[in-house]
């Protein structure tokens, strides 16, 4: 599976370098912005909810545990270079936030909680753009890239019964993500996009596990799992009006012979 993955990555490298060779007589516009998404929670993905469970089948059964994807937010920053008139490539660096919800329930000692885990994350992403043109200032596009994720420590919830925590597998998972949107653009105001994000990471990124204390009293009950970090996202961006680099114009001398 991996092998497929960096195969894709190097024909998506390709196809980069091939577009900037194209592009070699005109000037890269480059354009700066800035993004604001909302992840949300969808059941379609199958992502939502893990129910946690343990290898060891002498544990009570009783005691019963799920972790919950309830959404999320993100922001960051974005570099669009215009290659050519079709393509564009785009990177930034993006904080991401999810939130997590955790229910636990002991029936024989009519125990239940619910407490929220948020874990943080950063992105570096990579995509090549295409835009249509629908309208005088309206462009489609649609972009498919990867994306470096990494993330940041450990997080857990200590109760007097109970304790969350959510392990990191990896510091660093390569991720793939598609998004599609519409902008409106103005030479004066800059570019307003309205869009959505569909980001899936790898592997097995975090693992999570919750241990409950019936009474108080260790060693308790363990459930565990793995969590997947794919999100839907729901993107707002605005870009600054782009600053247009035109070439020197090289101005001809003709000598004046008959006058020297």
């Amino acid at each position: 599976m991996i092998s497929r993955y960096s195969l894709a990555s190097f024909f998506f490298f390709l196809l980069v370098l091939s577009a900037h060779a194209q592009s070699q007589r005109d000037p890269i516009e480059l354009t700066f912005g800035a993004e604001v998404r909302a992840l949300v929670p969808v059941s379609f993905f199958n992502v939502d909810s893990v129910v946690l469970g343990t290898s060891n089948s002498t544990v009570d059964s009783n005691f019963t545990a799920s972790s919950r994807y309830t959404g999320g937010f993100g922001f960051g920053g974005v570099l669009r270079a215009k290659l050519t008139p079709f393509w564009n490539i785009e990177t930034g660096l993006y904080y991401t936030r999810r939130t997590y919800e955790y229910e636990i329930a002991d029936k024989l000692g009519t125990f239940s909680d619910v407490s929220t885990v948020r874990s943080i994350g950063y992105e570096i992403p990579l995509k090549a753009l295409v835009y249509i043109q629908m309208a005088d200032n309206v462009f489609a596009n649609v972009a498919l890239g990867v994306s470096a994720d990494f993330f940041a420590s450990d997080v857990e919830v200590r109760e007097p019964d109970y304790v969350a925590i959510i392990f990191k597998q990896r510091f660093a998972r390569l991720a793939v993500l598609g998004n599609i949107g519409v902008e409106y653009r103005t030479e004066e105001d800059g570019y307003f996009y309205l869009g959505a994000t569909f980001h899936q990471v790898f592997g097995d990124p975090m693992f999570t596990s919750m241990a409950y204390y019936r009474g108080g009293d260790p060693p308790g009950f363990v459930r565990s799992g793995n969590i997947d970090l794919a999100y839907f996202s729901v993107d707002f961006r605005y870009f600054f009006p782009p600053q247009k680099q035109e070439r020197n114009k090289v101005r001809r001398i003709i000598p004046d012979w008959k006058n020297m």
